[in-house]
């Protein structure tokens, strides 16, 4: 039996659902991997910021989403954990509401949806968003290479399996395509600062949507076969 690796994820549904036993996703993922820390939803930039005081007008959920962000608490978990790879994707950084909270930017939803925010804040953002990358890399070298990162770069779909496994076109085309643009912006930051690290491409692998997915339709969810393609992949970065 080949060694179980330990993976902490850091990302979205593409990155954490795929490590599923159920029939729709991996059925066998538990020989080869063991999910031991997750943070779901979470951009970058919001992890590096200092304890803040959030927003009177926040709800009770939200203000606990800004709190788990603001005081790191994924790293703690992480450096208790001690996982083999860490896996990333960038999903809510380009698609997460932000807020600026106490002049700083702030993660500020604790469900995702496809904003513009990041279209009338773009240069700011970025700018931003690199520098707190860079802290972010500091703080990994204390517990984990750079070559343990796994960026998942991913994208949406514009196309899914209907119910009769007809291709059906999402009718928001040109926002998919413009929320992708953004997102591999933000990839192509990533490898400038992470040169070392793994990546896991599936943005050609040809796969499409599937309204049959378990856990809702959306563009973000993928038919099958991607998952398992995406689980042989990783198998061979791990290697």
């Amino acid at each position: 039996m080949s060694q179980v690796r330990k993976i902490a994820v850091y990302g979205s549904c593409f990155s954490r659902n795929f490590l599923n036993s159920a029939p729709y996703f991996n059925p066998t993922y538990k020989s080869y991997f063991k999910c031991v820390c997750t943070r779901f939803h979470a951009p970058f930039v919001p992890i590096q910021q200092d304890k803040i005081e959030t927003d009177t007008s926040f709800s009770k959920k939200k203000k606990q989403f800004v709190k788990e962000s603001s005081e790191k608490i994924f790293f703690k978990t992480m450096r208790k954990t001690t996982p083999d790879y860490l896996l990333i994707d960038l999903y809510a950084d380009a698609l997460k509401s932000v807020s600026f909270v106490s002049g700083k930017i702030m993660e500020t939803s604790p469900s995702s949806k496809m904003s513009v925010i990041q279209q009338n804040l773009r240069s700011d953002y970025q700018q931003e968003w690199r520098a707190k990358l860079c802290e972010y890399k500091s703080r990994l070298i204390d517990g984990m290479e750079e070559e343990q990162i796994i960026l998942n770069r991913c994208q949406l779909t514009k196309t899914y399996y209907d119910l009769n496994r007809e291709i059906m076109s999402y009718s928001a085309t040109e926002t998919i395509e413009r929320c992708n643009q953004f997102w591999d912006e933000l990839n192509s930051i990533f490898m400038q600062v992470f040169p070392l690290s793994k990546v896991l491409d599936m943005r050609e692998s040809g796969y499409i949507g599937d309204i049959s997915y378990p856990f809702g339709h959306a563009v973000s969810h993928y038919e099958s076969a991607y998952y398992q393609h995406m689980m042989m992949r990783l198998k061979q970065l791990t290697k």
